[in-house]
């Protein structure tokens, strides 16, 4: 058995399995560590949008073709502002839609040749493909028994992590990937950002009789933004956010009752449709961590910036966090350093904290600023939404921040060449 990892991460959920794996692509010793024994994921329909920039790190790590067959790329996004039907209308100045084509970022002065805006996988696929693939790499696991307690500083450059089984791991460093409501993260005491949202997030997926034709639609009603995304075999998964009393309305109906309320906000671009998963309903809150590391001990993921599922850029955050730790570790070690020492350390929270800053306070604001039936701000909306439509630039741009291509990119994350 290994005296000493050079990383131990804990969470064992889609963003803790992928750093795990990056970090042994890097040539680090990785062990992940969880509460829960390792099992065959729940097949319960929910879904994550994997921005086309988090794409090239999977595909960087070997796992792109696990799941390639099973994701479905988005080639086109409409946003509108509460109406279904101003989907379908050309934008104008103040109404219509908001237009992202996939085409538009091959365009310009600096062209990406992507194929795809993103791509929607469900999540006990990348959970399975990231498990599969670490397993390979040598990621070792320690799974079933709760963490108890974690010392940092021992005198000898490795850190404790005790476990409810009585193990203890030492190792340079400690990645927590333990969700918003980390425990390590209170743990280690790094302060946080709190606040719950009056709104509720339900989660469910249609399988419907018209293609979709690789399109996702993000419309803003009062109550908070309905998403339809697209998925294979002529399916999409819709994250619905809607007031908390309301949602409990809702998720009481019957299924058919449901489906009616929720076909009032999809339109019927889609055909009939029916439910092709059981519903889900989860409340919304942001937790912001402004530092991201202490002794041997860094954040990544929910853990360090819970957010919004508006724009559906939370794990692509955990992406990011996941490749910068990745290059921040691997020139450290090039270098012979101390893959845990806090110069290392400083360098990720200082890489992290704008881009996560930024993103945290952006999804909320979006979201205050939608979420809402005041008439003269609705207007504005639309006025906004049409200026955006009418600038290409203005549209490449937040194409390129939802596509996790924006600021100053890890290697794993670059665009391939040639």
């Amino acid at each position: 058995m290994r005296d000493v990892f050079d990383v131990c991460v804990v969470g064992a959920g889609m963003a803790g399995r992928l750093m795990a794996l990056a970090l042994r692509h890097q040539g680090l010793s990785v062990v992940l560590a969880d509460r829960a024994e390792p099992t065959v994921p729940v097949t319960d329909g929910r879904t994550t949008a994997l921005a086309y920039a988090s794409v090239r790190l999977v595909k960087r790590l070997g796992v792109w073709g696990t799941l390639e067959p099973k994701a479905e790329p988005i080639t086109d996004i409409l946003v509108s502002n509460g109406d279904p039907r101003d989907r379908f209308r050309p934008g104008g100045l103040t109404g219509g839609q908001l237009h992202f084509p996939a085409t538009l970022l091959a365009e310009g002065p600096k062209p990406q040749n992507e194929p795809a805006l993103g791509y929607i996988v469900e999540n006990k696929d990348l959970i399975a493909a990231f498990q599969e693939a670490g397993d390979k790499a040598g990621v070792e696991g320690r799974f079933g028994a709760a963490v108890t307690s974690y010392a940092a500083a021992s005198g000898d450059g490795a850190g404790r992590l005790t476990l409810a089984s009585g193990e203890v791991i030492r190792t340079r460093l400690l990645v927590a990937c333990d969700g918003k409501n980390s425990p390590l993260r209170g743990q280690v005491r790094l302060p946080t950002l709190n606040w719950g949202y009056p709104q509720t997030g339900i989660v469910f997926n249609i399988a419907h009789e018209r293609p979709h034709n690789g399109v996702a639609h993000e419309v803003f009603y009062p109550d908070g933004p309905f998403a339809i995304l697209p998925m294979r075999d002529n399916q999409c998964s819709i994250v619905w956010t809607q007031n908390k009393k309301s949602a409990q309305s809702f998720m009481a109906l019957s299924d058919e009752a449901f489906l009616e309320a929720a076909r009032e906000r999809i339109g019927d671009h889609l055909g009939a449709f029916t439910l092709a998963s059981p519903r889900q309903s989860y409340p919304l809150f942001l937790v912001y961590a402004p530092t991201l590391t202490a002794e041997r001990f860094a954040l990544a993921g929910d853990a360090a910036h819970g957010i919004h599922p508006i724009a559906g850029q939370g794990f692509n955050l955990a992406v990011k966090d996941i490749a910068v730790l990745a290059d921040v570790l691997a020139e450290a070690q090039a270098a012979g350093l101390d893959v845990g020492h806090g110069s290392v350390l400083q360098r990720y929270d200082r890489w992290r904290r704008f881009d996560g800053a930024s993103m945290v306070m952006g999804t909320d604001v979006l979201n205050r600023l939608f979420s809402n039936s005041f008439g003269p701000l609705k207007h504005i909306r639309g006025l906004g939404l049409g200026v955006v439509q009418r600038s290409d630039a203005a549209r490449r741009m937040f194409m390129r921040i939802s596509g996790a291509d924006a600021g100053t990119l890890p290697a794993l994350m670059q665009p391939f060449r040639g």
